[in-house]
């Protein structure tokens, strides 16, 4: 067996050949820019086919490729008519087109309702707010509108000419019923939205079907090759983690900071959403995750590498070899508030600043960096509490991304959050994440854990250490006024 496992980012592109013992045959990434109208952006769909195509035909060179599944990034959509011609290249979930519309869709429904449905609560990033806009202000194209589709499935389309998507991805358009895993009729009937304009919903690592002949032909990919549905990016990397149940999670430590927390049940607690938590059918049945999100972690590293040090390494080799050497097992006075690009869980608080508190003319380069690691750790336990309150009680935790690489950061993590932490052989969670959606779809493995247990490899633990956790007790306290105090300032 072979599993080409492909991510599709915004601006780039990953394809990954697993086989059936989890070893790493095939792996290759390209970029491709966005697709720019006047002032607009988008994310440009025809470079990502044509990116695609040219991966999954380099990865078709190792021999026969068993099936494919794709991990993608949410929200946005390409807007197709009946002869599949692009109405509307995608928007970027950051873009505002489409707030009035969540507005109005919070005017129309209670916010109880949408969330108890939807698990989100209105906001311009969904999908809904923005197929509104588009209705609203170009009513002669969405009159031709025939399939909405998200970047998933429509990949998958291309590929099988068939219309699924994953539970977990269509729960980020907005108009997706959590509970009962269907597009709400209730909600796009209040707005005069056909639910068949977006594709059939399906379990995440159903298979979808074999990849069409011509398309299989044109890619030397076998008649028998099989398309796997894939999920969200974050879902994606969550299960590459090997994060599969309730109680456990994946911290991205990207340059945003994101923790796909489990829980076997979705909170009815309007409050969790207000602070924006979301609740997202996972890839294991009956299992729900919620995305604790930081937006200054490695940014915030970066700026302090870049623009208040600029660079400057000493006689080490790399500027984490010359600032990490110094840090110990100590902690120091400083605080910081890593609100540095706005605050999202739980204050939901876009106008947010960062702030370090405690500076002297005693204070050193590695003491201001000490604090960031600290800030953005005692950030993370803040939503962690916060969570648990709900019902989300994490007590393992695995962390991804370029944050993970860094040893120092981990440890002052779990003393700080009082968890175990592991790392991965490999950054690229989500590719083994659908690898491992394939294995179990085709029948190598039973079921989730037991194909976890021989794709995902762990390289270090880093535990809480006693004294370590006991010198941070007071000072979180002192974190957790921080906001509350300075929000004046701002």
């Amino acid at each position: 067996m072979r599993y080409l496992c492909l991510d599709v980012g915004t601006t780039c592109c990953k394809a990954q050949v697993f086989n059936e013992t989890g070893e790493i045959l095939f792996y290759q990434t390209k970029e491709y820019p966005l697709r720019k109208d006047g002032l607009d952006v988008y994310v440009d769909v025809n470079a990502i086919t044509s990116t695609l195509k040219g991966l999954i035909k380099s990865a078709s060179e190792i021999g026969d490729i068993s099936s494919i599944a794709v991990s993608s990034f949410g929200e946005a959509f390409v807007m197709l008519d009946k002869d599949d011609n692009i109405l509307f290249y995608p928007m970027l979930y950051t873009d505002t087109r489409g707030e009035e519309q969540a507005k109005r869709i919070k005017e129309k429904f209670s916010e109880e309702f949408l969330y108890t449905t939807t698990g989100i609560l209105p906001h311009a990033m969904y999908s809904l707010s923005k197929v509104l806009w588009i209705k609203e202000n170009y009513p002669d194209l969405f009159e031709k509108a025939d399939k909405v589709l998200l970047i998933g499935d429509y990949v998958g389309y291309v590929l099988s000419g068939k219309r699924v998507i994953d539970y977990g991805l269509a729960a980020r358009t907005g108009a997706f019923d959590i509970i009962n895993k269907k597009f709400s009729e209730e909600i796009l009937n209040e707005f005069n939205i056909n639910k068949n304009l977006f594709s059939n919903p399906m379990p995440t690592g159903s298979i979808v079907g074999c990849v069409k002949e011509d398309i299989a032909k044109e890619l030397n990919l076998s008649k028998n090759c099989k398309l796997v549905l894939g999920s969200h990016d974050q879902i994606c990397a969550t299960l590459g983690a090997g994060v599969i149940n309730a109680g456990e999670a994946a911290d991205g430590m990207g340059t945003v900071e994101c923790i796909t927390a489990l829980f076997d049940s979705p909170p009815k607690n309007l409050e969790f959403g207000r602070m924006g938590y979301p609740a997202v059918p996972f890839a294991k049945d009956g299992v729900y995750c919620t995305y604790i999100l930081s937006y200054s972690s490695g940014s915030l590293v970066n700026w302090f590498k870049n623009s208040i040090i600029h660079g400057y390494v000493g006689e080490k080799q790399n500027f984490f070899e010359y600032i990490e050497d110094k840090i110990d097992d100590k902690t120091n006075e400083l605080l910081l508030l890593p609100y540095f690009a706005g605050c999202a869980n739980p204050y939901q608080d876009g106008h947010a600043k960062g702030a370090i508190l405690n500076l002297t003319l005693d204070s050193t380069d590695s003491d201001v960096y000490r604090a960031i690691l600290e800030g953005t750790s005692f950030e993370m336990k803040l939503n962690l509490d916060i969570v648990k309150d709900f019902g989300v009680n994490i007590k393992k935790v695995v962390a991804t991304g370029g944050g993970a690489n860094s040893d120092k950061w981990l440890q002052i993590k779990a003393d700080i959050t009082g968890l175990n932490l592991k790392t991965l052989r490999s950054s690229e969670g989500g590719l083994c994440g659908v690898a491992i959606l394939q294995a179990v779809a085709l029948g190598q493995f039973k079921d989730l854990e037991s194909a976890r247990d021989k794709f995902v490899r762990y390289k270090k633990e880093f535990k809480p250490k006693k004294e370590n956790c006991n010198q941070y007790v007071n000072k979180y306290e002192k974190y957790k006024k921080i906001y509350k105090t300075l929000m004046e300032m701002y």
